[in-house]
């Protein structure tokens, strides 16, 4: 059997003392046992910080497939949500609540319903762990075709659209140990002013008089979804991409993650059940594993839309390309940035309606395009993020109460295709194209579709025909579309589909609340692939995290059961017959509030 990449080597730490609070002088001292006294913000979240101290693990085999993000989520979760020792005197309200998991799931397996636990009871962290801290090993192979290193497609793209910021909020990151990890990271490192405030979003609440005039109005009482209160402003910042970066960087130094990652591509896995492995082929030679995470996020590679006149081309053409699959090192073809340099008329056509597609026409202009035909086939939507910002502020759980309580996966689908609502811009860039729609650099044509494309050899230039009977003459055609997600044309996939048929909806994946292919099979998803039990967030780095916790928990507990030959250092009082189905009680898991409801007794 394949011996699989590198041992991950868990070491202790040693805690900290609380720090002190901050003095009327506005600042207060971490003590640590490595470094001199640091200096911290007041506000900084770094008042939470823990050195964590870190259980025992045992080897075991897992293989992460990862062309995406979702990986090193899962990876670093893996690693870290193993200090459970730490959750206890954590001040994090998520750390609290996965810690009330726990404590919920010690109830009696034979019980008709698990009893309520309460927030304020105190249980001591050693009955949460048995066993010393030490230090162990986790056999864990990342395959990645985009490159040998962590995030490689991410760095390219972003690299590529010279995007300086991220879309998303402060609290969308895979750090495992705290939900204001990449805060205390920027403020720590001194690099507050790599982060650009997300303005419009903070302070929104409705007045005790607006509130009573909706009421009169409606003659009911509404629920409040939408706003964001002044205690959540620290949290809406973006961080600059070399911020987030480095802060992936601490995390995988962090958790020794650092030279798991294979440059590789797998292209069929099959299932063994009588040895309970999996055998992947891929561009580097057979692998096997026990537990497989599929974090490969649409799992299907940017292409052209199927009623792209350009679609069914044998030989494309170098000046029609998707923006995150470009030929050209400089993006555009070389021809275009020559006759850019000679200072003569250029112009390109850009499609699409997302964020991606104005950070396209924003770096064609950029390059020095004279003119950029953004078109788009609704209106250009704009939003703060890449779902409703209803899914994410305060009241985000009375949607995803919703989203659980759901009658069906087709009723799921829905709810997900509405929060996301196809693409959107953020107001930052919906500023920037007005700027540029007002020099006459760009022209926005909404509700229009290509429906036919002509060469001209002679002026090296496209004829795009538009469904309103109007056309354009362009240098190049850049698609910045969507990749839609269809677990039945991911190749890789089709051998252990014909082995395990496996239902989907609306091109999405059927699991069980754990993100696992079935009871039996230990192959999980995670990313869009897993947004019937994650939501709408699933794609975006919100879900990523979510998705990590479910599977970061469920790996443990086939660890636990022999998987790997060893429990995984997660051998508790939850064995045996005093287990029940905790899986439920997790962070955005299903039905979480029927299982918290009270028993028969009470």
């Amino acid at each position: 059997m394949f011996t699989f990449a590198l041992i991950i080597s868990l070491r202790n730490g040693r805690r900290t003392t609380h720090p002190r609070r901050a003095n009327h002088w506005g600042r207060a001292v971490w003590t640590s046992s490595s470094s001199a006294p640091l200096r911290i913000h007041p506000f900084s979240p770094l008042y939470r910080l823990r050195t964590p101290t870190l259980p025992r693990m045992y080897s075991s085999q897992v293989f992460v497939r990862s062309d995406q993000f979702e990986g090193f989520s899962i990876v670093s979760r893996v690693a870290g949500r193993c200090k459970l020792r730490d959750l206890s005197s954590s001040d994090n309200a998520d750390s609290q609540n996965l810690l009330q998991w726990m404590k919920a799931s010690s109830a009696s397996k034979r019980a008709r319903k698990p009893v309520r636990t309460s927030r304020r009871s105190n249980t001591a962290a050693d009955r949460l762990l048995r066993g010393s801290s030490i230090s162990g090993h986790l056999d864990i192979a990342v395959l990645d075709e985009s490159g040998d290193q962590w995030m490689s497609a991410w760095d390219q793209r972003f690299s590529r659209l010279r995007i300086s910021h991220l879309r998303s909020p402060m609290f969308f990151h895979p750090d495992p140990r705290d939900r204001d990890g990449l805060l205390e990271y920027a403020y720590k490192e001194e690099r507050e002013g790599e982060l650009k405030e997300i303005t419009g979003v903070v302070g929104k609440s409705l007045s005790k008089h607006q509130r009573k005039q909706k009421q009169d109005n409606s003659g009911k009482r509404q629920q409040e979804t939408t706003y964001l209160d002044e205690r959540d402003r620290n949290d809406y910042y973006r961080p600059s991409q070399s911020l987030f970066s480095d802060h992936c960087s601490d995390i995988m130094t962090r958790y020794s993650l650092s030279n798991i990652v294979q440059k590789s591509s797998v292209t069929s896995v099959t299932w063994d059940a009588p040895s309970s492995t999996f055998t992947l082929q891929s561009s580097t030679g057979p692998k096997r594993a026990k537990i497989v995470v599929f974090a490969a996020g649409a799992a299907t590679k940017p292409s052209l839309p199927l009623d792209s006149p350009f679609f069914n081309l044998n030989n494309l053409h170098d000046s029609v390309f998707h923006a995150f699959t470009s030929p050209h090192p400089a993006f555009l073809p070389l021809r275009i940035l020559a006759k850019i340099k000679a200072r003569k008329q250029t112009s390109i056509a850009v499609i699409g309606g997302g964020l991606s597609s104005a950070q396209v026409a924003h770096l064609a202009t950029t390059l020095g395009v004279t003119k950029v035909y953004h078109l788009i086939r609704r209106s250009l939507k704009v939003k703060h993020f890449d779902v409703d910002l209803s899914w994410v502020g305060k009241y985000k759980n009375f949607h995803l109460a919703s989203f659980w309580s759901a009658d069906s996966d087709e009723e799921r689908v829905g709810m997900v295709r509405e929060a996301r609502g196809g693409g959107s811009v953020n107001p930052e860039y919906k500023k920037v194209l007005m700027r540029l729609l007002k020099e006459g650099r760009v022209e926005i044509r909404e509700g229009t579709r290509v429906v036919g494309a002509l060469w001209d050899e002679e002026c090296k230039v496209w004829e795009l025909e538009m469904d309103k009977g109007e056309s354009i003459k362009v240098d190049a055609v850049v698609y910045a579309t969507g990749v839609p997600a269809d677990l039945q044309a991911v190749g890789a996939l089709r051998p252990l589909l014909h082995q395990a048929p496996l239902e989907t909806v609306g091109g999405l994946p059927c699991l069980t609340n754990d993100l696992m292919w079935d009871e039996d099979i230990p192959f999980f998803f995670t990313g869009r692939m897993a947004s019937l039990r994650l939501g709408p967030a699933a794609p975006n780095l919100e879900g990523a995290r979510q998705g990590a916790e479910r599977i970061a928990w469920k790996v443990g507990e086939l660890l636990k059961g022999g998987y790997g030959g060893s429990d995984g250092g997660y051998a508790s009082e939850w064995s045996g017959e005093d287990e029940v189905d905790r899986r439920r009680l997790g962070l955005g898991c299903e039905n979480q509030f029927g299982i918290l409801g009270l028993s028969d007794d009470e």
